[in-house]
């Protein structure tokens, strides 16, 4: 009897659609996962609003849809900052003890460099925030002061390459998942499924389909989905 493996997937499913579907499926594809694990939101969000739809209706759609097992991610998690909203979820698929593999999204689908970057943040706390706090005193905003420093800190990586790193929403929430791995000391191996076309933020229906599906951002979807639009195909 071969020995089954497990991938796990944190996601809000706010709602479930296509590019869900896509990860899913290339989680398992990439892993070689006989079942798929995920950490979901439930009645609250990250924004820290309500979900567009409740977690039991979410909770159907992602095991129709192919995941095996849901488990919710408390409100104190869910609602929380990047860090906080990673750690809880690394916790719970840690402690289950049956996760091998960690799948999640990213605008850059770069492993290697987002796995970098979360160990220098990590071994480097301390002298990654002064540098911050020394180029905000300078004048410039978090986000430049943040880049600047990862570049003269952690120059393995070109700087064009760090800028566009930190400067996606689904790369930043990858580093905080690599982060809280490496935090808890865990054997889960860590991978990234490159976003299709549309950005977190995209409100846009009329673009990014793929060869099976049509994939929008949950943002359009809520979007339409408040203005009564028809989304069969998403």
């Amino acid at each position: 009897m071969t020995n089954q493996k497990t991938v796990g997937i944190v996601a809000e499913y706010n709602p479930f659609h296509n590019g869900h579907l896509y990860q899913l499926r290339e989680a398992k594809r990439l892993s070689g996962a006989d079942f798929a694990v995920a950490i979901m939101s439930g009645s609250f969000v990250q924004r820290g609003t309500p979900a567009f739809l409740d977690k039991m209706n979410r909770t159907k759609m992602a095991l129709e849809s192919g995941i095996d097992l849901v488990i919710e991610l408390p409100v104190r998690y869910a609602t929380a900052s990047a860090e906080y909203f990673s750690t809880g979820a690394i916790a719970l698929l840690e402690n289950l003890g049956i996760i091998d593999s960690l799948c999640f999204g990213s605008e850059c689908g770069d492993t290697k460099s987002m796995k970098i970057i979360a160990e220098y943040i990590q071994k480097d706390c301390d002298d990654f925030n002064k540098s911050i706090s020394k180029h905000v005193r300078n004048g410039l905003s978090f986000p430049v002061a943040r880049e600047k420093a990862l570049h003269e800190h952690c120059n393995s990586i070109p700087e064009n390459t760090v800028r566009d790193i930190i400067s996606s929403p689904n790369n930043i929430l990858g580093i905080e998942y690599l982060k809280a791995l490496s935090y808890f000391n865990s054997n889960i191996a860590p991978f990234t499924v490159k976003r299709k076309q549309t950005g977190y933020h995209d409100l846009s229906l009329d673009m990014a389909s793929d060869e099976d599906y049509s994939i929008h951002s949950a943002t359009a979807i809520r979007s339409s989905l408040e203005n009564q639009a028809a989304l069969e195909s998403i």
